[in-house]
């Protein structure tokens, strides 16, 4: 039986992510493709059709009319525009709900003691935090952006002096893990924003170390498998593309500079929706950050033990 209220070690933090996923995955993302899916096959759509008009101008304006490119986005920036807008929205409410969802999955898991639970009650606890969602991003937005931007670009001016790179490596994961658990704190228990910061600032701090390794690990690993994934086709992709006889034959050809970036707008899309999938191991390890420290702290296992015993009395 997986418990999300365990005192764990570093090792136990990456070990229960693994394992909650082997042991709920199916529901997991199964709930997962119904509540998202629309919304990320959309946004695959829009990227697709995005990048592959933006390649066929791009490469038709190499081919020798190097006008074209700009007369081509003068005579359509309205659509152009519109398009890019339509765009970013559809990633701030695919972003907020792929960060939501496993927080509000946790939130059930814990209060019906498993996964006997199915998409209409996450989809009602979702409608629950419309608004608190909106408020958490806007509260990103115009508080925690300006001083991620203000941090991390003193950590870059710190890079040309060398002690920048570690603390980069330490400060993106922290900063990270704050986020995170901030957010679990703000959806969980109903605080306010600024208070939600506060705990996740002092969650983080609790298990300063353990919490930034882990976070550290896991995006390290996250990224390697996504590189694999996603750039070994491309390479060998690139590779018979320009090694091919028709490469040699068609090299002022738009038509076969369009069909290059038909297949690099393929791989763009895949490593997006790798991207979303595989943000739900970090979130849901944060998760499982976020209730072990809650349980050193609360000691929820004990309190629950102690009440079984009253029961069993009765």
């Amino acid at each position: 039986m997986f418990v999300l209220f365990k005192k764990r070690e570093l090792s136990e933090f990456i070990s229960d992510t693994f394992t909650f996923f082997k042991t709920f995955g199916k529901h997991y993302f199964k709930n997962y493709f119904i509540i998202n899916g629309g919304f990320l096959l959309i946004l695959c759509v829009l990227m697709y059709f995005f990048f592959k008009v933006y390649f066929e101008v791009l490469f038709a304006s190499g081919t020798g009319n190097g006008d074209y490119f700009l007369q081509y986005f003068n005579n359509n920036s309205t659509i152009f525009i519109s398009s890019l807008v339509f765009f970013g929205l559809m990633i701030i409410v695919l972003s907020l709900l792929n960060v939501a969802f496993p927080i509000l999955y946790l939130q059930l898991l814990d209060e019906k003691n498993g996964n006997d639970f199915n998409t209409s009650d996450l989809l009602v606890l979702l409608k629950q935090n419309v608004g608190r969602l909106l408020l958490f991003f806007l509260g990103c937005l115009f508080v925690v952006l300006p001083l991620m931007v203000l941090l991390f670009s003193l950590l870059v001016f710190l890079c040309f002096i060398l002690i920048g790179i570690p603390l980069i490596m330490i400060a993106g994961p922290a900063f990270i893990a704050w986020m995170h658990l901030s957010f679990y704190t703000y959806l969980t228990e109903k605080t306010s924003f600024f208070t939600a910061l506060k705990i996740g600032f002092d969650l983080v701090k609790q298990r300063f170390w353990h919490i930034t390794a882990t976070t550290l690990i896991m995006l390290i690993l996250i990224q390697m498998v996504q590189s694999f994934i996603t750039m070994i086709p491309y390479a060998i992709g690139m590779v018979l593309f320009f090694t091919s006889a028709d490469f040699k034959s068609n090299t002022n050809s738009s038509d076969y500079f369009s069909s290059i970036g038909i297949f690099i707008t393929v791989i763009f899309v895949v490593a997006v929706i790798l991207s979303y999938l595989f943000n739900n191991l970090v979130i849901i390890n944060q998760g499982i950050i976020y209730y072990s420290l809650r349980e050193e702290n609360e000691n929820q296992t004990t309190i629950s033990e102690i009440d079984l015993i009253g029961t069993h009395n009765e």
